[in-house]
């Protein structure tokens, strides 16, 4: 659905940030596309796997740069980019040890730890510096809140997902839940889509002014308007 959107909404010339996002969009579609063809008309198992460890690694690095380029400070955007190098690490390392094993949700419990620190990062810096747009006129506003309420709220359903889907009435419940915060994910990806169209290039609600002395400003402010 968010691909949808993206290729209705946006257009050339948006900015480098929602570049990313569309391609992680365009990922998603393939992904889902390839997957389900994969599980279900090749029968090919281990194949799946692969290409679902794959999309997972992906989906984490476009993500997180997609955050990088909107923050600021140089220093948090290198914890960010950082942190792609353990989640590619410890994705191949459950990938190996779990061969022979059915799927293990693991590396998305991993992914719903970091995604949680990384968007703290992102309103962690829009709360501390001046902006001249409410934070929800921004489409990363959005993004942030999306990925916020789908990883806080599967993080548990993934990391006791063993348990949970040995019980018929329990693998239920557990699709139900997933399928409520996916579908949550998706209209809120959708609805960044749709204030990213109503942005301007010239004017991007998405950019801040840094001000480490907020007080001067709004000092400064005040004596223009007397």
């Amino acid at each position: 659905m968010p691909f949808i959107f993206c290729l209705y909404f946006l257009k050339k010339g948006v900015s480098k940030d929602l570049k990313v996002f569309f391609v992680y969009s365009s990922v998603l579609f393939l992904s889902i596309v390839v997957l389900i063809m994969l599980r279900y008309v090749f029968k090919s198992y281990t194949t799946y796997l692969f290409y679902n460890r794959f999309y997972l690694v992906a989906e984490f690095a476009l993500i997180s740069q997609f955050f990088v380029y909107n923050i600021a400070q140089p220093k948090l955007k290198k914890v960010i980019n950082f942190l792609i190098l353990p989640f590619v690490v410890f994705s191949i390392f459950d990938y190996i040890t779990s061969q022979n094993q059915p799927f293990t949700y693991y590396t998305l419990a991993f992914e719903c730890i970091l995604f949680p620190f990384i968007i703290l990062l992102f309103f962690y810096e829009k709360m501390k510096y001046d902006s001249k747009y409410p934070i929800y006129y921004a489409p990363a506003f959005w993004i942030a809140v999306a990925f916020l309420i789908f990883s806080t709220g599967n993080f548990f359903l993934f990391l006791f997902s063993k348990m949970l889907l040995q019980n018929k009435e329990n693998k239920i419940l557990y699709n139900d839940i997933y399928g409520t915060f996916t579908i949550l994910k998706n209209i809120l990806l959708c609805v960044a889509v749709i204030v990213a169209k109503n942005s301007t290039n010239n004017d991007n609600p998405s950019d801040i002014n840094v001000s480490l002395d907020l007080d001067t400003k709004i000092l400064f402010n005040n004596k223009a308007n007397i």
